[in-house]
């Protein structure tokens, strides 16, 4: 009788509370991104910006105004701030970023880019390790004007206000940016992004960053895609108050673009899902490698037998180069 009476009061504990989404950069599972992986290929090459103000119930105390435009270009810490935290420009409640690139991302296998912010672990409770984060919406255009917002999630509970200070928990955000700390980017996968004709998921070149307000207020809250009220750090109010952000990385463009439409027509790969061994077939097999979801390379051979069996389950992408060309197929490891 005692164990069913404790099915039924998990049977009313709201879903958010069980929820959870790939833990803080140096926890097991994570998708945060160390700004040297070598799955970047290039970097944002400009920016502009729409402050917001330092308190958005206080307008009197005008815009935040730290940072300069051209601290955003290149990897973090390629602005050359004086103090490397702050090499960032912060965009104060509900202001905005918008960066451009050399060339055009495209949606590739995985992630396609990554967004930095200079969060920081500030504490620790009884089960989580405590990080003070500031987040943001994404959104991504193919034409400088229509832009498309990732559906982001919080479960962070917003029955109480997170003061300048407080303490947040990654495993409770998704597909917003500042999730992780500082040189560790947010990743983000152009799949995630809802179709539209007005978006070419294949040539996107703007990617718009825009502060999270954080204030649980019904008058000035956010929400994210399910309905949630967006609690993050508030108010920090000066010149630094908002979404810091540090730099735009990218994954895959279209300078770097390796793929083929035409794909079955040289390589497969089989079987599919695999658990040990999978084989490789394609005319003048040059190289196979491996890449896990986060555009790390975990594996280089030349040989049309590739052994799985140690990998975790899970999903990969195997860059197949071959006389015809270059290939990338999706694989299920189970």
């Amino acid at each position: 009788m005692k164990s069913k009476v404790f099915v039924w009061i998990l049977a009313l504990v709201p879903a958010t509370l069980w929820a959870q989404f790939p833990p803080a950069a140096d926890l097991p599972g994570t998708t945060a991104m160390h700004a040297d992986s070598s799955a970047f290929v290039a970097w944002a090459t400009g920016c502009t910006t729409e402050r917001g103000l330092m308190r958005i119930d206080k307008p009197h105390l005008g815009y935040t105004y730290f940072g300069d435009d051209t601290l955003v270009l290149g990897k973090p810490g390629a602005g050359g701030a004086s103090e490397i935290v702050y090499d960032v420009v912060s965009l104060g409640d509900g202001g905005f970023a918008t960066v451009t690139f050399a060339s055009p991302i495209y949606n590739g296998p995985g992630p396609d880019f990554a967004v930095f912010e200079n969060g920081f672990g500030i504490d620790s409770d009884t089960t989580h390790t405590l990080h003070f984060l500031e987040l943001a919406f994404v959104e991504v255009s193919s034409d400088g004007e229509h832009f498309f917002r990732f559906p982001a999630v919080t479960y962070v509970p917003y029955d109480k206000q997170l003061g300048g200070y407080g303490g947040m928990v990654p495993s409770q955000i998704h597909n917003f940016a500042g999730k992780y700390d500082q040189f560790y980017g947010t990743p983000f996968d152009l799949d995630e992004v809802e179709d539209d004709p007005l978006l070419d998921k294949n040539r996107v070149t703007h990617v718009r960053i825009i502060d999270v307000v954080g204030c649980i207020k019904p008058e000035y809250a956010t929400y994210d895609s399910e309905g949630h009220i967006v609690n993050d750090p508030w108010f920090t109010s000066n010149e630094k108050g908002g979404f810091d952000l540090e730099a735009v990385g990218v994954i895959h463009d279209l300078a770097h673009n390796d793929v083929v439409e035409n794909e079955a027509d040289f390589a497969e790969v089989y079987p599919n899902p695999v658990k040990d061994q999978l084989l490789v077939k394609a005319d003048g097999l040059q190289s196979v490698e491996i890449f896990n979801l986060v555009g790390q390379r975990i594996l280089v051979t030349e040989s049309s037998t590739i052994d799985m069996g140690s990998l975790s389950q899970g999903i990969y992408f195997v860059r197949i180069s071959a006389e015809h060309g270059v290939v990338t197929k999706r694989v299920v490891k189970q």
